[in-house]
């Protein structure tokens, strides 16, 4: 798919995100595509620490998420460990591509848990009057749902009541949740928070400083300096919602 994909009106559409993780001789490579990206980071390591983190650019949205690719360098010597928040907690993730650093973290967890290959598949429909049904699937089997109202998780215990914005959700499920289930819950939260971009047509701003409400300083394009000179990788936005399969393949 090379052409761009012609704005769906918030509302009419699903965001998809699928992550994946896939074995190697020498570690792990984890992969992330959705509407927005698509990113590999193969993670090298020796069964005690990350060695090497070799990161791939598939479908970046602005031209200086590459400039990324060579940050994963700092996750080089973390200790292996089962948490998907270890990689967060070795190395500042916001001077990363969100990203491609959620890649190579997934990566680094299963090797770490030794639990080895996963996919994981993500639905959320558009929000409508403030509400959406969130899904995610562990290699074909659903394994959560959430009713969400605006941010809140509503009628799912051991959820409901709790808000998927800032550091305290992730700190409650870490303390809250068997870590079976708090690898899918952080990467489902991510993915709320992510899918809130699909309100907005992305492709009309040829620069990311005039995205209305961008994350300051929560990335490395959006970091000061950088933000000032991203420009639009035109044709990086796909409309995922009736895909069957792997989102990889349509990538």
């Amino acid at each position: 798919m090379s052409e761009r994909t012609p704005y769906q009106p918030y509302g009419t559409a699903i965001y998809r995100r699928e992550m994946n993780v896939h074995a190697t001789d020498d570690g792990a490579l984890g992969e992330l595509v959705d509407d927005f990206h698509h990113f590999r980071a193969r993670v090298k390591c020796d069964g005690d620490r990350v060695l090497e983190v070799v990161a791939e650019s598939l479908r970046p949205p602005w031209s200086t998420c590459v400039e990324a690719e060579r940050l994963l360098e700092h996750l080089e010597g973390m200790p292996l460990a089962p948490s998907l928040r270890a990689a967060g907690q070795y190395t500042p993730s916001r001077m990363q591509c969100t990203h491609m650093f959620d890649a190579a973290a997934l990566a680094i967890a299963r090797l770490g848990s030794g639990t080895g290959g996963v996919t994981y598949s993500i639905a959320i429909p558009d929000r409508v009057d403030g509400r959406t049904h969130a899904t995610i699937e562990r290699d074909g089997e659903l394994l959560l749902e959430w009713d969400l109202v605006k941010n809140e998780i509503v009628g799912s215990e051991p959820f409901s009541g709790q808000q998927i914005v800032g550091h305290q959700f992730a700190a409650w499920a870490e303390a809250s949740l068997d870590r079976d289930r708090l690898e899918a819950t952080l990467l489902l939260q991510r993915a709320c928070l992510i899918s809130y971009g699909r309100d907005i047509d992305l492709e009309s701003y040829a620069r990311a400083i005039d995205v209305p409400g961008g994350p300051m300083g929560a990335c490395h394009t959006y970091q000061e300096g950088n933000l000032e000179r991203a420009r639009r990788k035109v044709g990086s936005v796909r409309n995922l919602s009736t895909v069957r399969g792997r989102l990889a393949d349509q990538s």
